[in-house]
């Protein structure tokens, strides 16, 4: 990976991150996946750089009586080419990852924004409401024209309380 890559990669404040994208679990879990990938690269990158590549030919030949297979050893170990690997279906699957990923997110703040629209919407609609105390019963009837027939109910069968209204709001008269 590049130093730029790399320096990225070690800048992104992953807690951060994961608390912000915490109610979307599929972009949080294909992240931290990633991250743990990406770190048991590193961990192996930094293991094989560290790692001692001599080989002392000099001590197996002092050490074992046949002299010819050390030999032989010491010339296929010098005949070996260091072979690069081709990434290119590694990289297609990181596109692909990004890809989901980039959409995932934008799918997020399309529904994120969608939120704070309705939200704010609902914001506005209790800033402009009128308190209760200043209703009237004509506002009421406007909003809700079957209050009037369901009152006219009530009174022909003689009833002048609502059905639950004691139990849900008890009488304070005995207090």
């Amino acid at each position: 990976m590049s130093v730029t890559g790399r320096k990225f990669l070690t800048s992104i404040n992953w807690p951060v991150v994961s608390s912000v994208l915490s109610k979307h679990s599929e972009i949080t879990g294909s992240l931290a996946a990633f991250r743990k990938g990406y770190e048991e690269a590193e961990r192996q990158l930094t293991q094989l750089k560290e790692a001692d590549r001599a080989i002392d030919f000099e001590h197996y030949r002092r050490i074992l009586k046949n002299k010819d297979i050390v030999d032989k050893l010491e010339k296929n170990a010098q005949s070996q080419k260091i072979t690069k690997i081709d990434l290119a279906d590694q990289l297609k699957t990181i596109s692909v990852f990004e890809a989901k990923a980039i959409a995932s997110a934008e799918l997020y703040v399309k529904e994120t924004a969608a939120n704070l629209a309705d939200l704010n919407e609902t914001v506005a609609n209790i800033d402009l409401a009128r308190p209760v105390t200043q209703l009237t019963v004509e506002d009421i009837v406007k909003a809700k024209p079957e209050v009037v027939q369901y009152t006219e109910e009530m009174v022909k069968q003689g009833k002048f309380t609502v059905d639950g209204y004691d139990e849900r709001f008890p009488s304070l008269s005995l207090l």
